[in-house]
């Protein structure tokens, strides 16, 4: 470029940013705002968390979100007619689940004339097949009125744009946002993200090598801010200024992983001024700006603006989308019947004559159903309870010799003090005083660390890359046949510098709390918070057993997505010893007692583990045991054991195995892609007393959260519950029934063709978006949908009145039950069940 061109490019550039007055860009913020808000953020692989990727837009109604969909992307809400003809067939619903759907149209804000013979004679004739390894791409949106310049481009042009644009926004965020992986830094990485690609992008010719000439200078031209960059590439394209809202989703979901990603950033970034999904942005649109001007391609923007005002047309009466919904509607109903049908009348617990040998709690994960069942199947000694996984301890942990500490609580939430991991000394854990043990496992940890980190760097150097494999393959070919036999691995890092004898010893302590203001008086507030919660306020057994969850895999980066959702998808273990620990201390006991919740003195609380992949339950801290007690564990122990083989014949056909000895593999094979379905198949939450369901086969498909509303007078727990672990629960359940109804944008596909990037994400082969969600190994059996998309029904047994005061106090609440994105159950006294609907009514069912 001559230097007249340049300076008339630079004039160009800065009367665009120039004419721009403060209201303009004060527009434009808000419009990046609201742009952000409809992303839903992606969690890191080691801190996964099932997210609802229609959170950003739960303030509409389902199918009104649905459509605003359909405007700049391809997102699909709604499975295919053959899925649900296939259910029908299969007699999941019937004709009268469809005529209860078709009556609740109105409630949705559509209409339909279809009669239920027509809907019926569509179903029975449709052909079903779902035998597939990975579900395709849906199909093209034929209502999307915005498109980018890069997909108007692909579909006139040889080059797939779309496809080359995301590789290189993979490039670069990819080295921007590594943590350890990658041996050779990005140069630029210590630079915000804009700043960091724009100092790439004038080096890099691959985008230009493929026919984008001229982007190296574009990129050197641009405002040197995100949010004038962002304003430089609009008026580039002409775009209009109504319109820069939805082009700007388009662009977003063009690369949906990556904006998931940077909202993230954004969220947990400590910067105020922290513009990651900003900079993103910028950069998405500095391709689209340049290639519409290589090539000649302008989006037609003025036929939906008028008069300053954006108008889309709305897709014709002719489509199927309503036909879906009625079918979608009718499934959850015939779910429905059958999940009312299996519960008991019962409100509260029968009175006991006698004292139970221990009372196990375990989270509300739908995986501890069966287990749950099972102990209760096997003796009449043993009473169960649903709560939180976390087991209302709001902590993060550190381990010993680790410089930072992982929260382990639902993400809704932040931690309020750390919990340090020390070494039990004797019957107890050390204090402050007695630290010798820490010290020596915190220099053999250090040192061991020390040279694996030393070893892994020698493996990937330029130097020893390749010797490295001429004189250690031999060594490795051992290791690797070792891997193949699904023989157990050797120890996780977790145990790095602790003797095999010794691992009992490890685990949380009391360490620093008073540092942090955490005294006893607060210590006094957990406990009580935990009984009340739970409902445990008397009658109190000798074994309280606290069981969090963790599951165990092999070669899994998403094995984070395994463990406890109410733990950050971390496990519960922590969590529950730290609870135990609490408990059993007398001075806390004293306290409680004149609250008056009396513990006896020979009751004893355990912490205890569910490994979900095995269903094997492990106890811990048990030197703390009193020799009173050693009995009562081991007839615990003998239940939980026949009761785990028994939850485990359950699960046999579910993942296909046909001997135990296979099902145990799985826990352990580096080649397994279904270790086992984790929450598939989640589709309610029921909050009432364990009699309400004691004894019904529930097929872990319900979260189960114990609650007695005679004990919760002024309706505090019920609030509670109705705003944490119903809406994580609401989180779980639509990052499933996303993933299954559109694994392409909102799932991580194909689980065999994953790379790790950065240790944070993965992706689908060697490039392509940052994939989110689940893979489809999670959800499909290759024959059959294991996990079936349904909104959560959630059953709560309390007054109809009591639940309303907690929707008329909660926003957030009101619209997820409103707006159709959960179903609100009630059960009262009488055992009359009542449906609450979207027009803020109750209806008898």
């Amino acid at each position: 470029m001559s230097d007249l061109d340049q300076a008339k490019y630079s004039k160009h550039r800065d009367s665009i940013v120039s004419d721009s007055d403060p209201r303009t860009t004060g527009q434009l913020k808000k419009m990046i705002k609201q742009v952000s808000e409809v992303v839903a953020p992606v969690w890191p692989l080691k801190d996964y968390v099932a997210v609802n990727p229609y959170f950003g837009i739960h303030e509409r109604k389902f199918m009104d979100a649905r459509a605003f969909l359909k405007v700049f992307s391809d997102c699909e809400t709604l499975m295919p007619v053959s899925y649900y003809a296939h259910q029908y067939q299969q007699s999941s619903f019937d004709r009268s689940d469809l005529t209860a759907a078709i009556a609740e149209l109105p409630e949705a804000g559509l209409s339909s004339q279809l009669s239920i013979d027509e809907i019926a004679a569509q179903l029975e004739c449709e052909i079903t097949e779902h035998s597939t390894l990975d579900q395709p791409a849906p199909e093209p949106n034929s209502y999307r009125c915005v498109k980018t310049i890069a997909e108007i481009a692909t579909e006139s042009g040889s080059v797939d744009w779309t496809e080359a644009i995301r590789d290189e926004v993979t490039k670069c965020c990819a080295a921007h946002y590594d943590d350890g992986q990658a041996s050779w830094k990005s140069p630029w990485r210590d630079l915000p993200l804009f700043q960091a690609w724009r100092s790439m992008s004038i080096h890099d010719r691959s985008v230009e090598s493929l026919g984008m000439i001229g982007f190296r200078d574009y990129v050197q031209r641009m405002p040197d801010t995100a949010e004038l960059a962002i304003l430089y590439s609009l008026r580039r394209m002409n775009v209009p200024q109504p319109l820069w809202p939805t082009f700007m989703l388009c662009q977003a979901f063009s690369i949906p992983g990556w904006s998931a990603w940077t909202k993230y950033q954004d969220a947990e970034s400590n910067q105020p001024d922290s513009d990651d999904f900003q900079a993103l942005l910028a950069m998405r649109l500095a391709y689209d700006a340049v290639l519409g001007e290589t090539i000649g391609i302008s989006g037609q923007w003025d036929e939906f603006v008028r008069d300053d005002a954006v108008r889309f047309p709305m897709p014709t009466s002719g489509n199927d989308s309503v036909l879906r919904y009625i079918l979608l509607r009718a499934s959850e109903i015939g779910f429905r019947k059958s999940l009312l049908g299996s519960l008991h009348s019962a409100m509260t617990s029968p009175a006991e004559t006698s004292r139970k040998l221990a009372q196990m709690v375990f989270c509300i994960d739908v995986r501890s159903e069966r287990i749950r069942r099972q102990i209760e199947s096997v003796t009449d000694d043993v009473e169960t309870f649903g709560f939180a996984g976390f087991f209302g301890m709001p902590i993060a942990c550190r381990a010993i010799s680790e410089p930072e500490c992982v929260a382990h609580l639902p993400v809704l939430l932040k931690p309020q003090f750390v919990v340090s991991e020390g070494v039990a000394d004797g019957g107890d854990f050390v204090n402050e005083a007695r630290q010798c043990p820490e010290q020596q496992l915190q220099i053999n940890r250090v040192e061991i660390r020390s040279w694996r980190k030393l070893w892994r760097g020698f493996q990937t150097s330029a130097v020893g890359c390749f010797s490295f494999v001429e004189t250690t393959g031999a060594f490795f070919g051992l290791k690797l046949l070792r891997r193949v036999l699904g023989w157990p691995s050797s120890d996780s890092a977790k145990c790095d510098g602790v003797a095999t004898a010794d691992r009992h010893r490890i685990g949380p302590t009391l360490q620093g709390l008073a540092e942090q203001g955490i005294t006893l008086q607060r210590q006094i507030e957990l406990v009580e918070g935990m009984l009340t919660n739970l409902g445990i306020r008397q009658d109190f057994g000798r074994l309280i057993v606290l069981c969090g969850h963790a599951s165990q895999t092999e070669n899994n980066p998403l094995s984070a997505g395994l463990d406890c959702g109410a733990c950050g998808g971390h496990s519960g273990e922590p969590n529950a010893r730290f609870a135990a620990l609490l408990a059993n201390r007398p001075e806390i006991r004293a306290a409680l007692r004149e609250k008056g919740i009396v513990i006896p003195a020979d009751t004893h609380f355990l912490g205890a583990i569910h490994n979900t992949t095995t269903d094997a339950i492990e106890f811990f801290d048990l030197q703390q045991l009193p020799a009173t007690h050693q009995s009562d564990l081991e007839k615990l122990r003998e239940a939980t054991t026949v009761a785990s083989a028994q939850t485990r014949l359950e699960r046999m056909p579910i993942v296909a195995s046909k001997t135990l000895s296979d099902l145990m593999r799985r826990a352990a094979d580096w080649s397994e892609v279904r270790p086992e379905w984790g929450l598939a198949g989640n589709a309610a939450l029921i909050v009432a007393p364990r009699a309400m369901t004691l004894g019904a086969n529930l097929n872990g498909r319900s979260f189960l959260h114990s609650y007695d509303h005679q004990l919760d007078p002024d309706g505090k727990v019920l609030e509670l519950i109705m705003t944490a672990p119903m809406i994580v629960a609401n989180w779980i359940n639509m990052q499933y029934y996303a993933s299954t109804v559109d694994n392409h944008h909102f799932g991580s596909g194909n689980k065999t063709v994953h790379n790790v990037v950065g240790q944070f994400g993965v992706l689908s082969g060697n490039g392509g978006d940052l994939r989110t969600g689940l893979p489809w190994q999670s959800l499909h059996t290759g024959d059959a949908y294991q996990h079936l998309p349904v909104r959560l029904q959630v059953v709560i047994a309390a007054p109809r009145s009591a639940i309303e005061r907690v929707i008329a106090k909660h926003e957030l609440v009101a619209s997820l039950v409103t707006n159709g994105w959960l179903h609100l159950l009630a059960i009262e006294q009488d055992n009359h069940r009542y449906r609450y609907t979207a027009n803020e009514t109750w209806e008898r069912i």
